[in-house]
């Protein structure tokens, strides 16, 4: 079992102690695509928990270039204000990329001092994730004082590993003691970030063309429109 495999059962986990997972089966195609001369091995999983509307992880190894990649998501129902949680770690021979961020409806900084200030507390707590030339144009408008992106010596993934968790175990416990909202202003306004967020995913993540060459074009468009988002 690999430091990422172990990861994502820590993650788990974690959600698990807050609200119970209740795992959503998915066509065998989806959940474990078979790729061309099986250079690829994934898994791709969904579960179902109250507040959410969908948590999405994917467990993505190649075998030339050696690659590990883990990724997860986790949408809150649009009832509640709280920001999208996402989470990325790729890990090749010397390097790891990684991308933490919550993705937020909204700025102002009552919802900053709730949702973000609290992580950019733990972010400080850690050695300088610095890599700004690495942050895609079309994610720049998701960037907040606690997000990570970028490319690291393989020795931060420990820091990376600890950071997100840290993350993880405040955002699940602040969904979980949340209100709903009531105002249907934001609530609208929530609805319309939900909606672009998905939109981006689907259409600006460089990584369903990639996995295309791989499992073909059909399939890694159904897993990024039905299991991604």
């Amino acid at each position: 079992m690999s430091a990422l495999d172990d990861l994502l059962d820590d993650a788990k986990q974690r959600i698990g102690e807050i609200t119970p997972l209740r795992a959503v089966e998915l066509e065998p195609q989806l959940a474990k695509p078979r790729s061309f001369l099986k250079v690829l091995d994934a898994d791709h999983y969904n579960w179902e928990a109250d507040r959410y509307r969908k948590l999405f992880a994917m467990r993505f190894r190649v075998k030339l270039p050696p690659l590990d990649q883990i990724n997860m998501i986790l949408y809150p129902e649009p009832t509640y204000d709280a920001p999208i949680f996402l989470f990325f770690c790729l890990m090749t021979k010397r390097k790891v990329i990684g991308h933490l961020n919550v993705n937020c409806p909204f700025d102002d900084a009552a919802y900053r001092a709730k949702w973000v200030d609290p992580l950019d507390a733990i972010l400080q707590r850690y050695p300088p994730f610095e890599a700004p030339d690495r942050y895609p144009e079309w994610m720049k408008k998701y960037r907040r004082a606690c997000t990570i992106m970028g490319m690291f010596r393989q020795e931060r993934f420990e820091d990376l590993r600890a950071c997100a968790l840290e993350y993880l175990d405040h955002y699940t416990r602040t969904l979980a003691a949340a209100e709903p909202e009531t105002d249907p202003a934001r609530l609208e306004q929530i609805r319309r970030f939900h909606a672009s967020f998905v939109h981006d995913i689907r259409t600006q993540d460089k990584a369903q063309g990639m996995i295309s060459k791989m499992i073909g074009k059909d399939t890694a468009r159904r897993i990024f429109y039905e299991v991604t988002t």
